[in-house]
């Protein structure tokens, strides 16, 4: 199905810039907050600390979305993120933690699926693997094979300003393997999402080119990543905890009138830290990772884990849902 432009301009941007996303896989940990606040993952590999984070605060709700824990779900939506402030076991940290914010839920076709074999594989670089019991692909009795079916879907495309940027360090070879950007979407500068991309091949040209108040695009993929604190011994582990980022391979410029609608005021708050930065301030950052896709020591905020009793809260506008086929007609062409 084609996509009409006036699907893009009313449902694809949000405040004048780019931010849509989709996901597909199992349900898994949905439940309602005491609020009425929506919260959840979606599970696309057998790995529980991998899956897709899923949040919708109360003050957002239009209607309510009806999610049945375990079974297949497609949830396409917004971008969202909230700033953090946590102690690493040496030092008081500021991040962002990225969710899908939720506009429609519905049944994905079988090809946006998890295949058995996408399931089962190990992700690149991560060297633990935590599961809970549930497999949607266990051997039928009788059966010599699993169900086949194709990757998941997963797919993020959001335009932004740059508002701040840092190196990525192999801890192990203290070399540049990629940069984290925190992108601005909106005049709220505590809703900056994390963006991370590891190619070590072009992390230090692309690190060089990208600067506080650049339009950028991102087309990538809403992940989990681990977070990890210093112990007594000065060592970095796991907390057993994760955070939500957005993966991608490259960073892309932003077309004004077609990614980003109109340039926002508020660009020149960027634009004057840039001019004139403060001392170790926003472009001389660094993050040490223990591999190519894993974080600096950090702690996550409770809604970022699985068991989370802490209310999502959210100080973007309210919007309406969009009517049925719209979203599924833009997000088949992305």
């Amino acid at each position: 199905m084609s996509l009409v432009n006036s699907s893009l301009s009313q449902y694809g941007h949000e405040k004048g810039f780019l931010n849509i996303a989709f996901a597909s896989g199992y349900a898994r940990d949905f439940r309602r907050t005491d609020s009425g606040g929506l919260v959840g993952f979606v599970q696309q590999t057998r790995d529980v600390s991998r899956m897709v984070p899923v949040e919708q605060p109360a003050s957002r709700k239009k209607r309510a979305l009806h999610v049945e824990n375990e079974q297949p779900t497609k949830i396409i939506g917004r971008i969202r993120s909230r700033k953090i402030v946590w102690n690493n076991g040496k030092r008081d940290i500021t991040d962002y933690h990225a969710y899908l914010d939720p506009l429609e839920v519905s049944s994905p076709s079988i090809i946006e699926m998890p295949s058995s074999l996408a399931w089962s594989d190990a992700i690149q670089n991560r060297k633990e693997t935590k599961t809970d019991g549930f497999n949607p692909f266990a051997v039928v009795e009788g059966s010599h094979r699993e169900t086949t079916l194709r990757e998941a879907a997963n797919r993020v495309k959001i335009a932004g300003i740059v508002d701040r940027v840092q190196s990525i360090i192999h801890e192990n070879s203290n070399s540049l393997v990629g940069v984290e950007v925190w992108v601005r979407l909106t005049a709220n500068p505590e809703a900056l999402i994390p963006v991370r991309m590891v190619n070590a091949a072009i992390a230090q040209s692309v690190r060089r080119e990208l600067r506080m108040g650049r339009p950028i695009l991102i087309d990538g993929k809403l992940r989990a990543r681990d977070l990890k604190a210093f112990d007594e011994d000065g060592l970095e582990v796991p907390t057993g905890q994760q955070v939500g980022y957005i993966w991608c391979r490259t960073i892309l410029n932003a077309r004004r009138g077609v990614d980003i609608l109109s340039i926002p005021p508020w660009i020149h708050e960027i634009m004057d830290r840039y001019r004139q930065p403060e001392q170790g301030g926003q472009e001389a950052g660094e993050a040490s990772d223990g591999s190519a896709s894993t974080s600096a020591a950090e702690q996550p905020p409770a809604p970022a884990t699985r068991n989370t009793s802490q209310d999502v809260e959210q100080e973007e506008e309210d919007e309406e849902n969009p009517p049925a086929g719209s979203l599924a007609d833009l997000v088949d062409n992305l």
